[in-house]
């Protein structure tokens, strides 16, 4: 139980997909400054993460690689995410309308996000057992999740501080991604 433990909090803070790993980039810096937008957006990115990469892990290593088919998990990765995330929009449609249209396009955008492609084939390649591969997807969304949110909030803290003209808007936000991306490499460099 601590080894999964460990798995989850390690793919979540200390090897961030999207700050130390550099995946899913776009869609932190393109979602809303408005927290609850992002507190959406994070939750259907989190759902869609977790499921897909577990599920295309246990595609992969039940299927494609047994029969010798593992050139294909890039093909199959993508169509399973995508048909993913499709699922998900349609439920979500009828559960939270007013959230679908106000995050249309990027409700479909999740599904080919680089995280999703990048998580599932990082826990394909790197994951030994099930049990593990299922908490490297859950930290590795829950990692997700929390940068978007976090970066959201900061946005807003941004948009109210004295800052000099030269470094207002993606400026700065780039320079914070940055320091916090340098905090998480270090993190991850002392254990």
């Amino acid at each position: 139980m601590i080894e999964i433990l460990g798995v989850i909090i390690a793919a979540a803070l200390i090897n961030n997909v999207v700050l130390v790993n550099l995946l899913g980039v776009s869609t932190l810096f393109s979602s809303s400054n408005s927290l609850r937008s992002a507190c959406e957006l994070a939750l259907f990115s989190f759902i869609v993460l977790f499921l897909s990469s577990f599920l295309n892990f246990i595609i992969y290593r039940f299927f494609l690689n047994p029969i010798g088919l593992a050139y294909l998990r890039l093909i199959v990765f993508v169509g399973i995410s995508s048909t993913l995330t499709i699922v998900c929009y349609k439920c979500a449609e009828d559960y939270f309308p007013l959230s679908i249209r106000r995050h249309d396009l990027a409700f479909y955008l999740i599904g080919a996000n680089s995280a999703v492609i990048g998580i599932s084939l990082l826990s394909a390649m790197g994951v030994h057992t099930v049990s593990q591969s299922l908490a490297y997807s859950f930290g590795s969304a829950l990692g997700f999740a929390i940068v978007l949110i976090a970066f959201a909030a900061l946005r807003q803290r941004l948009d109210t501080m004295d800052i000099p003209d030269v470094f207002r808007g993606p400026a700065i936000q780039l320079v914070s991604a940055g320091i916090v991306s340098m905090c998480f490499i270090g993190l991850a460099g002392l254990i």
